[in-house]
């Protein structure tokens, strides 16, 4: 049993993680029922949390020396290039999430089951992966050039924008990836 020491009170009652491994494991089991029998609402969480997760990281990529990816703003300039900056950040927040999560159904229905890895934990971070790297290549490759900045010479696959920029935009997508996979963690077989 773990036990909380916070400041010289020890609770030996309070449980924080489970000590056994079994436990764990059989809630990623449960986890991964529940996903499999529900797998549009796993992909919708999926598509919401992975969201997040990658939106939060892209702010956060300065303290590992790469460029902030702000999708948001830059969202909500593309989509209202003369409105204010909130109403920009608002509405760029709406697209960006909705996006996210339009992503994760069409992961979940067209994509997941084609991939060549089994089901398995590791497989679906796997193809959550693959599927965040189809994504940032096209993000880098066309969305970059062509929709976000067309009128900077971004270069091919926005290497003008400079390697780190680059890897920031494959790294983001690939976060957004490993966390739909684990969310979106069914098992192979029929569905229910």
């Amino acid at each position: 049993m773990v036990v909380a020491n916070v400041q010289g009170i020890s609770a030996p009652d309070l449980q924080l993680l489970p000590s056994d491994p079994a436990a764990k494991v059989e809630g990623i089991a449960r986890w991964r029922e529940w996903a499999t029998v529900h797998r549009a609402a796993a992909a919708l969480l999926g598509g919401i949390i992975a969201t997040h997760i990658a939106t939060v990281f892209g702010f956060m990529e300065t303290g590992i020396g790469l460029p902030r990816l702000d999708w948001l703003s830059t969202n909500g300039v593309l989509y209202l290039p003369h409105g204010s900056p909130q109403t920009q950040l608002f509405f760029g927040a709406m697209f960006h999430y909705t996006d996210g999560i339009v992503f994760a159904v069409l992961y979940a229905a067209a994509f997941h089951p084609v991939l060549p890895w089994r089901s398995t934990p590791t497989g679906n971070i796997l193809k959550g992966m693959l599927f965040g790297t189809v994504l940032a290549t096209i993000a880098a490759g066309f969305l970059a050039e062509r929709v976000y900045y067309p009128g900077l010479n971004v270069g091919f696959f926005a290497n003008h924008l400079g390697w780190k920029s680059v890897f920031a935009i494959y790294l983001w997508h690939w976060v957004y990836g490993a966390h739909l996979g684990v969310i979106y963690n069914v098992k192979d077989g029929r569905r229910r």
